[in-house]
């Protein structure tokens, strides 16, 4: 299939167009490790990733994106394992400014017709969630470049699917079917 279109503020600050799904796979194997804690598997896994062609880049950006669905602890312990296989010095901060709104918009695309119901939902659980699912969540972590939307969605419903969170799937699911991934890769 034809790599789905990338926005060009995407294309812009260095989102590769679309990996491979062999590399987007081996990408969500070390995450799905990195969020169950399996220290070993993590190390095969990520060494595996680094011979089917994963850059430390989509490394970085992977076990970054594990901080809103499996916690800090867990992302920490994946980078000392990778860290342990390359001690290069990690890229610098992304940019803070505009945050917010690329959040926004980024999530109103993943959620498309449900975004509203969805934000509403979040806001009376607790008001500051639904503000750092968009300004943390999809703001600071997924829009960042480095891998695709399509890409973080594949990798993020392997790792909800690990994690046995089948509502969080699902919504994930049918995010990453918006964003252009097919059904055959989500499966």
């Amino acid at each position: 299939p034809t790599p789905p279109a990338t926005s060009s503020a995407s294309r812009s600050r260095g989102s590769p167009i679309s990996l491979s799904l062999a590399r987007v796979l081996a990408l969500a194997r070390v995450s799905v490790a990195a969020a169950l804690g399996r220290t070993l598997t993590i190390r095969r896994a990520l060494r595996a990733a680094l011979r089917a062609g994963c850059s430390f880049r989509h490394l970085d950006e992977a076990l970054l994106q594990l901080v809103p669905f499996a916690g800090f602890a867990r992302a920490i312990n994946a980078f000392i394992e990778l860290r342990a296989i390359h001690p290069r010095a990690p890229r610098g901060r992304e940019p803070g400014k505009g945050r917010r709104k690329r959040g926004e918009a980024l999530c109103r695309r993943v959620y498309g017709p449900v975004y509203a119901k969805m934000i509403a939902r979040m806001g009376s659980l607790h008001p500051d969630l639904a503000e750092w699912i968009l300004e943390d969540g999809y703001g600071r972590v997924l829009s960042r470049p480095g891998l695709s939307i399509r890409e973080r969605e594949l990798i993020i419903v392997a790792v909800l699917s690990a994690l046995k969170l089948p509502l969080q799937r699902e919504s994930h699911i049918r995010g990453a079917l918006r964003v252009g991934a097919t059904r055959g890769e989500v499966s």
